[in-house]
């Protein structure tokens, strides 16, 4: 059972292998076809020659089969001598590009090099040509022992490298060299004791040194892969040998032999982990990314958590602190965000973590997390959920950048408006005050000769509504108590001028004459009752005002007892209600749909109202005063 046992681990581990190396190989070939160029060429030339030896080591194990015909098995060992011969170069190669980012300019490094690897593929060569039997010089014995000699000459210039060198200075180099030179030592180490004729004794240590030379390259320069294609997955493997080491020793008591009865033992193994492997290995990743890791938040849970911190942003000052605030917790690393197109985040280490803020193929920004605090580095599901919610942070940022110039869009319109409405205020104003004047001291000089003392008090009249007008020609705000003087008088010239068909009603609430309003806001509404109420009635017309505060609104009437408004009367229809429009324009500049002008005519009565709140008409009316 253990040799049985034994060749189904050694099985796992070639397809385990096999796969990763593969995997890795088609992580690169992606970069370059995406444009990513590296400056070092020795890792990925390794592991597409580990791929091709576990490929090997799987399909043949042993031997190359019987079947194969001769040319083929030609092919078929020459692809494994080739394999095995350029491991050693290869890590020769990788201790070079080790001291900086590629190959040592010096030319005595490089032209060792490729003697290394002439001398290698050719005595790989000549390796096959001595197994077809077409080589059978006297020194072709010696050729088994060229693996070894490559091996120990590998090691013994890579250790030679290392002490000329120039020594790095940042200390996560300096780790990574010494790790490399204790693997150096023992592979020189041996393949001492190989040539020494201990060969049987070494076995297969000098091929473990080789992954374990190649993985601790690999977590230095790639360590977002290293992490998420051996670790996991290593993990995984293990716990599935386990599990079939468990049911192979469950379904046998034979120590030596694997019996017959355990097949169907086997065949519902396979069958169970096949269908539970995707579980099993989520179950895994998420163990060893909550223990090990220390990650807070599944995939799933950062970005519902991410998307909860930021959509509540209304500017993009709150986005970026809240972005940075998420990003921080979710991958336990301090985080960094530019919106700036053209900028980056400063202060970008070898550890860190970057990804740039797009949306519609446009770049928006960047997001740039610093090496963790643990210790503990970033790996690729990190990178892709850095990438996922950097996506998602360049949508939310995209909506709050559309709302803040829809709200500056509404503000400009609403300043627009006021401006407008200013300017025809004014204009209103210069038509409106020579056609009083004019009445005014029309029915003045017919007072004159036989009401001297009224002429005298339309005269002061006058002159207090004019000096009213001429005051608040700039000031766009009044105390409703001087709204209410300012109408009395204007009202006692036009009953000097009526006589005793014009009747005034007051109906002020003192609670509301210290709230300021538009000024000369009320003054068309009482113009146009008189206008088009009293003038057109045969008998005595009735012009009243109603001011009062109701549930924290002041609401202002103008009533009189005139025909009312015409059918279909709209205030968008030109050439009328000119002083009704302006009014209805000055509200809505000063606060939007908080304010409203509305009226209603039948049964001989006529309203016009203006509500506001209280509390926007004192904010507005502050602001305006500073």
């Amino acid at each position: 059972m253990m040799y049985r046992l034994l060749e189904i681990a050694s099985l796992a581990v070639y397809a385990f292998g096999a796969l990763t190396f593969s995997t890795l190989v088609l992580f690169y070939w992606g970069e370059r076809r995406r444009g990513k160029r590296r400056p070092y060429t020795a890792l990925p030339a390794f592991t597409l020659v580990c791929a091709v030896a576990f490929l090997y080591n799987l399909l043949f194990q042993t031997s190359i089969p019987q079947s194969a015909g001769p040319w083929l098995a030609i092919a078929f060992l020459a692809i494994r001598n080739l394999a095995v011969s350029l491991l050693p170069p290869l890590i020769f190669h990788l201790v070079l590009e080790s001291g900086g980012n590629g190959l040592p300019a010096r030319r005595p490094w490089r032209w060792l090099l490729t003697a290394f690897y002439s001398a290698s593929i050719a005595a790989a060569l000549a390796r096959v040509l001595q197994g077809t039997g077409l080589l059978s010089a006297p020194w072709s014995d010696n050729l088994y022992r060229a693996p070894a000699v490559a091996l120990a000459a590998a090691a013994a210039m890579g250790l030679l490298f290392q002490i000329v060198a120039p020594h790095p200075l940042r200390p996560a180099e300096r780790a990574h060299l010494r790790r490399m030179g204790g693997l150096l030592i023992l592979m020189l180490v041996c393949a001492a004791a190989s040539l020494g004729g201990a060969g049987p004794y070494v076995g297969q240590i000098p091929d473990y040194l080789l992954l374990a030379f190649f993985c601790v390259s690999l977590y230095y320069r790639e360590r977002l892969v290293f992490f998420d294609v051996l670790m996991k997955r290593g993990v995984f493997l293990a716990l599935g040998l386990a599990a079939l080491t468990a049911v192979i020793a469950a379904s046998t008591r034979s120590p030596v032999r694997l019996p017959d009865s355990a097949s169907p033992w086997l065949y519902c193994f396979g069958l169970l982990f096949w269908l539970a492997g995707p579980w099993v290995y989520a179950l895994v990743a998420r163990a060893i990314d909550r223990v090990w890791l220390r990650r807070p938040y599944s995939v799933v849970e950062a970005e519902r958590q991410f998307i909860r911190d930021v959509q509540a942003a209304a500017t993009e000052e709150e986005l970026h602190s809240g972005a940075a605030a998420s990003l921080a917790a979710i991958f336990q690393a301090p985080a960094q965000v530019c919106f700036d197109p053209a900028a980056a985040p400063t202060g970008k280490d070898e550890d860190a973590l970057s990804a740039g803020i797009e949306h519609a193929d446009a770049h928006q920004g960047s997001i740039l997390l610093a090496p963790r605090s643990n210790g503990i580095p970033f790996m690729s599901d990190d990178r892709r959920l850095l990438q996922s919610l950097a996506g998602t942070l360049g949508m939310v940022l995209e909506n709050v950048r559309f709302r803040a110039d829809r709200r500056r869009h509404e503000e400009r319109e609403q300043q627009l408006r006021l401006l407008a409405s200013r300017a025809e205020l004014k204009a209103l104003r210069a038509q409106i005050n020579p056609h009083f004047l004019f009445n005014s001291l029309s029915v003045i000089a017919g007072l004159m000769q036989y009401q001297p003392e009224l002429a005298d008090e339309t005269i002061e009249r006058l002159a207090q509504v004019f000096r009213y007008t001429l005051r608040k020609s700039e000031n766009e705000w009044a105390p409703l108590g001087e709204e209410i003087e300012f109408i009395t008088a204007y009202l006692r010239i036009e009953q000097a001028r009526f006589g005793d068909r014009l009747q005034v009603e007051f109906d002020v609430d003192p609670a509301a004459a210290h709230i300021p309003i538009p000024a000369m806001s009320i003054q068309p509404l009482i113009e146009n009752a008189i206008k088009h109420g009293v003038s057109a009635r045969e008998g005595r017309g009735t012009v009243g005002l109603r001011a009062a505060l109701e549930d924290g609104r002041i609401s202002v009437e103008v009533f009189d007892n005139g025909p009312g408004f015409p059918p279909n009367f709209s205030l968008q229809a030109p050439g009328e209600s000119h002083g009704l429009r302006n009014v209805a324009e000055r509200l809505r500049g000063y606060y939007g749909d908080s304010a409203r002008l509305s009226w209603e005519s039948g049964g001989n009565r006529t309203r016009v109202v203006l509500t506001f709140p209280q509390s926007a008409v004192s904010g507005v009316a502050s602001g305006e005063s500073r």
